[in-house]
């Protein structure tokens, strides 16, 4: 593992070689040059002057590359994936901080408690709906009915 040290705070940054993260994520090394070369994932800490020099992978790139091959597992296409990555970064968020779920088909955003985004449709809502706790809510409103019908 190699460190670098950032110029403006002079703290330093953990950094990964391919080889590494391939032994870390569990992924062969041509598959991560792959999704390099495609742009799936393109390691952060590699800037543009250093094209042609070795890949260097942060903590953030592996957490990224797994949720990859989670994606994979679920038989989700690179594809999707990379359309799904690509309106995650759109909506200003990271990867890290996404809750990513799939049905094998597409992808959705979970956003919060009663709301998932297609992220494969550009962001259509999917509203849930919980019958139990529609049935809860009911079941308390005849509760109250029925005491105030029996004058308790």
């Amino acid at each position: 593992m190699s460190n670098r040290k950032t110029n403006a705070k002079a703290s330093k940054i953990i950094s990964f070689d391919v080889k590494e993260v391939a032994r870390i994520v569990g992924a062969s090394r041509r598959r991560l040059d792959y999704w390099n070369k495609t742009g799936l994932l393109i390691p952060s800490l590699k800037t543009v002057s250093e094209k042609d020099s070795p890949s260097v992978y942060s903590v953030q790139d592996i957490i990224d590359i797994k949720i990859i091959l989670r994606l994979r597992q679920s038989s989700i296409s690179l594809q999707r994936i990379r359309a799904g990555f690509r309106f995650i970064k759109e909506q200003q968020q990271t990867l890290a901080s996404s809750v990513i779920l799939s049905d094998g088909k597409t992808l959705y955003l979970y956003q919060d408690d009663d709301l998932l985004v297609d992220i494969l449709k550009k962001g259509q809502m999917v509203s849930r709906v919980s019958v139990q706790d529609l049935i809860e809510e009911v079941q308390e409103k005849v509760r109250k009915l029925e005491k105030g019908k029996n004058g308790r």
